[in-house]
């Protein structure tokens, strides 16, 4: 029985500091759009949540093992909202595809822009929509700017094609470490959002 407990607890412990870190709800950040099919991908998954964790499955004998998995599970949602994991539902989302934590599900919050729940809570399981920002204190007054980067970062703000260098001049410079720090995300190349998926700006190791 002791062995038993011992084996439980890093899964545990794992799993109460991936939920902690975002309050049973992850926010997408919107890494690339496909240059010629205007496909979106996505990164939800919950920040600081280890590459490989614990689960707890049982076996045809009935008995509880462990295993190691992958913590990132990865989805393609259709037109019509519904997203499959390798043919299991895993959720709800605008057509695209998506990285998300082991454990956790896409859905929509009440402005309709992609999350990820953890299982047992959310939409899903017949909870409540995050209810997303009304706006961030850093993006407010931000255009709206599409980046498809290829040779170049190749963004247009407000459907104007902007270069490289002139950038600056319509959006403000961030850190990465702080932009990470408060829960955001960088990986839009070259631009980075706060867990809400609200541009904050340009990641400045882009911009001397």
């Amino acid at each position: 029985m002791k062995r038993s407990t011992l084996v439980l607890l890093p899964f545990l412990m794992i799993l109460g500091s991936a939920v902690q870190a975002q309050d049973d709800v992850a926010a997408c950040s919107l890494i690339r759009i496909d240059q010629y099919y205007g496909l979106k991908e996505w990164d939800c998954r919950v920040p600081n949540t280890p590459v490989r964790i614990s689960n707890i499955y049982t076996d045809k004998e009935g008995q509880k093992r462990v295993e190691s998995i992958s913590s990132q599970q990865n989805a393609m949602c259709d037109e019509q909202g519904v997203c499959s994991n390798s043919g299991n539902f895993a959720g709800n989302a605008p057509a695209g595809s998506y990285h998300y934590t082991f454990g956790w599900y896409l859905g929509p919050d009440t402005q309709g822009n992609p999350v990820s729940y953890r299982s047992g809570t959310g939409p899903g399981f017949g909870g409540k929509h995050f209810t997303a920002a009304e706006e961030s204190r850093l993006a407010k007054t931000l255009p709206d700017v599409v980046c498809m980067p290829t040779a170049s970062f190749n963004c247009s703000i407000d459907d104007k094609e902007i270069e490289d260098e002139d950038l600056p001049k319509y959006l403000p410079i961030v850190q990465e470490q702080d932009v990470k720090s408060a829960g955001g995300s960088c990986q839009s190349i070259p631009l980075c959002y706060d867990k809400h998926m609200k541009l904050l700006g340009l990641n400045k190791k882009y911009f001397k």
